[in-house]
C-alpha cells in the first residue's frame, strides 16, 4: 500500500467518526430540555418539602412554572431592585 492511500483511509474514517458523534451531540440536545410536565413535578415536590400552602403556594408554582430559567436568582454582588434590602453577610455598599 501506498503511504498517501494510509493516510486517505484514516482521514476518510476519521471523518466519519467525527460527523457520527458531532451529530449525536447536536441532536442529543434537545432531549436534555425538561417537558412541562416534568417541570411542574419537579415545582411540586419543592413546594410540598418547603410544606407551602394556599397563597404563597400558588405564587411559588406560577413563579417556579413559569418560561424563566433562572433558577439561582441574580448573581452575588449583582445590583438587586431599587430600595432591595442587603444581602446578609455583604457590607453594605454606600
Amino acid at each position: 500500500m501506498h503511504r498517501s492511500m494510509v493516510l486517505s483511509d484514516f482521514l476518510t474514517g476519521f471523518l466519519a467518526v467525527f460527523l457520527a458523534a458531532t451529530s449525536v451531540v447536536l441532536l442529543s440536545g434537545a432531549a436534555g430540555a425538561a417537558t412541562a410536565k416534568q417541570k411542574a413535578a419537579t415545582c411540586k415536590f419543592y413546594a410540598d418539602q418547603q410544606k407551602l400552602a394556599g397563597a404563597k403556594r400558588t405564587q411559588f408554582m406560577a413563579k417556579c412554572t413559569s418560561n424563566k430559567n433562572e433558577p439561582r436568582g441574580p448573581a452575588a454582588g449583582a445590583p438587586g431592585p431599587a430600595g432591595s434590602e442587603p444581602v446578609p453577610g455583604e457590607p453594605e455598599q454606600q
